[in-house]
């Protein structure tokens, strides 16, 4: 590529400036790379969902990590652009292989948090360097614009998610029941391995997809223009071009001549020759006007200077408030470590698994206004709760299974579960109990419970008959 090829007015700009330039180059052709986009990188996240088809939590994850590969596909067409040439299809797909394959580990590992990513790309992918011949030049062209780096990474990265959560807002509404979260139990009990359906989550990896799509090629047009106006900057290309495009313009015949013609009657005698100035002076006079001034970055790097003891020269007093100091810091040393024993055996139940612990409150008698004393309960709580419902005492026959499920929980579980406890507050107290399938057959029974007692709602035949043959308890409470 000729510099004088160029299609990019240059000239020094101000780093946003550049950003508009930079989105500007992707508008012209934004057709083009997003066509370049789906054949080139939309494969690869395809691979991506197959391989993570049983866990699709971490497609997310996995797409936002391996974006320094997407990156190259719009980097590669917009340099080539910039000069007039707009690669097509079979040129980019040839080009696919060493554009993802060149300096692949590093953009992937140690270069990937990067914060200049967009910035630095171009350096890695365009000027063929390698090693540490590119961690030089990329903190050559940092010292320049690489503050404009950082604030374009974090700009991009705010503008991607804003755009994500709206997208799935705003299409939260097309998703089938099925494919919704149940916000209650996720919210109340933290459940999320049974709030948050697959369904979700594939719908929240294509949003990601899409937004990635839409934004991506613009984070990298706008870092590749902030290259460009670096080095701008940093080399003069708007200098050496106007000289390049100078020089050609004087290379016709006619100048030509007239040059040949004056070169001719500047070999002639001069009468002002001898009144001369001696050309060593001149030299200097001129090297020393202001245009010629030789600007240097200088940096300056402190090191602390320590002082050995015998060097310093401390009064008498000092050391006696040194010992105090240390006297004081023995002392709150010790007054913490106290402090955590005293704290430790006071709450020592926060730290004991199952119901091993003999410390837990005192179990209440009454919950809600129900008594859950095990002499209040049947010998038998499920032929019991069976043949109400059987009768159509729809309400005692869940009332029974959820008394005897909490006079169980409170007594042999040591659930700390107090008088003024709601049932929401019951069922927060269970699942942190950390046994899954009571909590899983409480949590069901709750539900049932709640529509039965305030709204007035039976649960099902099939609803029903699950939480009778599946109780988890053993009969009337209690101690076993």
């Amino acid at each position: 590529m000729r510099l004088e090829d160029i299609t990019v007015a240059l000239r020094p700009r101000q780093p946003w400036e550049s950003v508009d330039l930079g989105c500007a180059m992707v508008r012209r052709d934004y057709g083009s790379i997003i066509g370049l986009w789906a054949c080139t990188v939309v494969p690869l996240w395809i691979v991506v969902c197959v391989v993570l088809r049983s866990s699709p939590e971490w497609i997310p994850l996995v797409v936002w990590w391996l974006k320094p590969l997407y990156d190259r596909v719009p980097l590669f067409f917009l340099s080539r652009a910039a000069f007039g040439v707009r690669p097509g299809f079979i040129e980019t797909w040839k080009e696919w292989p060493r554009l993802w394959l060149s300096n692949c580990l590093p953009a992937l590992l140690w270069r990937r948090l990067s914060f200049i990513r967009s910035f630095a790309l171009p350096a890695q992918m365009l000027e063929g360097l390698r090693g540490s011949a590119v961690n030089r030049r990329i903190k050559t062209l940092a010292m320049d614009g690489g503050g404009s780096g950082v604030s374009l990474s974090y700009a991009f990265s705010k503008i991607e998610l804003v755009v994500w959560i709206g997208l799935m807002l705003g299409t939260y509404g097309m998703l089938p029941e099925s494919a919704q979260p149940d916000w209650d139990g996720l919210m109340s009990a933290f459940d999320v391995e049974n709030a948050v359906p697959a369904g979700f989550l594939w719908w929240g990896a294509a949003c990601h997809m899409v937004v990635v799509s839409l934004i991506e090629p613009f984070y990298v047009g706008a870092g590749f223009a902030l290259y460009l106006n670096c080095r701008t900057r940093i080399e003069g290309w708007d200098v050496e071009l106007a000289f390049r495009r100078m020089a050609a313009r004087l290379t016709s015949a006619a100048t030509a001549l007239v040059i040949a013609v004056l070169t001719l009657f500047g070999l002639q005698p001069s009468a002002f020759a001898a009144e001369g100035k001696d050309p060593d002076k001149v030299v200097k006079e001129v090297l020393e006007r202001p245009e010629f001034e030789i600007h240097k970055i200088q940096t300056k790097e402190w090191v602390p200077e320590f002082k050995t003891p015998d060097n310093i020269d401390s009064p008498p007093h000092l050391s006696a408030f040194g010992a105090i100091g240390e006297l004081l810091f023995w002392v709150l040393i010790i007054g913490l470590v106290v402090w955590l024993v005293i704290y430790l055996v006071n709450n020592s139940h926060l730290f004991t698994s199952r119901g091993a612990s003999k410390t837990a409150v005192k179990a209440p008698k009454v919950l809600m206004g129900m008594n859950i004393t095990r002499e209040s309960l049947p010998d038998d709580i499920v032929a019991a709760a069976r043949a109400a419902w059987a009768a159509g005492d729809f309400k005692e026959a869940l009332s029974l299974l959820y008394r005897g499920s909490l006079s169980w929980l409170v007594n042999r579980r040591r659930v700390p579960i107090i008088d003024s406890d709601t049932e929401e507050d019951c069922l927060v107290h269970v699942m942190q109990a950390g046994e899954k399938i009571e909590a899983d057959y409480f949590r069901l029974l709750t539900g049932a419970w709640v529509q039965v007692a305030y709204a007035s709602l039976p649960a099902s035949n099939d609803e029903m008959g699950r939480l009778l043959d599946q109780w988890p308890f053993i009969e009337k409470g209690g101690e076993a």
